[in-house]
């Protein structure tokens, strides 16, 4: 069942967050250009459209009905629906997005052999997560039971997210990080190649 009930619950303080966080916001959507393919896109876990909006695609999945319809008062095509029961056709797409949707999964496998599934046989996905062993992503772990949103989630590591993606048929990994902590950079929204610093990293792979 997805862990919808924090997003059903409190959607104006998840936007209300971006709002504050402009700056890490800025960055994540930076981080994520940086290895966005080319085309037709689908996100799956859209939430409110935060990350589909400006990056340009059109057509999402997002089971929160709160969520869903902060996107649709965009002018977005979002669907109803689940990551690991794509309500789509097959070879649809040139790339499929997850951004930090993978952690509220019930079987992250499942769902990026859907977004495999989905794509076109030259498809590509990006998958970006908050990064367990992260110097932030250790802070998230300790405190998840405080938050509305992420009391629910799994958080992931890199080599995990990997072995989930080689699984569904995907691979030739290519990832980038951001939101660093401070003692690392004297800019902490630098946008680095990697995964062993930031706890936003986004991962870029091809069908195989």
């Amino acid at each position: 069942m997805p862990k919808t009930q924090g997003y059903e619950s409190h959607a104006d303080m998840y936007d209300q967050w971006f709002e504050e966080n402009a700056e890490l916001y800025a960055a994540e959507i930076a981080a994520i250009k940086k290895l966005l393919p080319a085309g037709k896109g689908v996100e799956i876990g859209a939430g409110s459209g935060r990350f589909t909006k400006p990056l340009n695609i059109h057509t999402g999945i997002e089971p929160a009905k709160a969520m869903r319809e902060k996107s649709l008062a965009q002018g977005l095509n979002i669907i109803e629906g689940t990551a690991e029961n794509l309500p789509l056709k097959d070879d649809q797409f040139d790339f499929a997005i997850f951004v930090t949707s993978t952690c509220f999964l019930d079987n992250p496998v499942k769902a990026y052999q859907e977004a495999h599934r989905v794509t076109h046989a030259t498809g590509k996905i990006l998958v970006a997560y908050l990064e367990r062993e992260s110097e932030l992503g250790q802070i998230y772990q300790t405190h998840k039971n405080e938050s509305p949103f992420y009391c629910d989630a799994t958080f992931y590591t890199y080599a995990e997210i990997t072995d989930f993606l080689t699984q569904a048929g995907f691979g030739n990994f290519k990832s980038v990080q951001t939101v660093l902590p401070e003692t690392h950079s004297q800019q902490p929204n630098n946008i680095l190649d990697g995964h062993d610093q930031g706890l936003f990293v986004v991962i870029y792979a091809e069908k195989i």
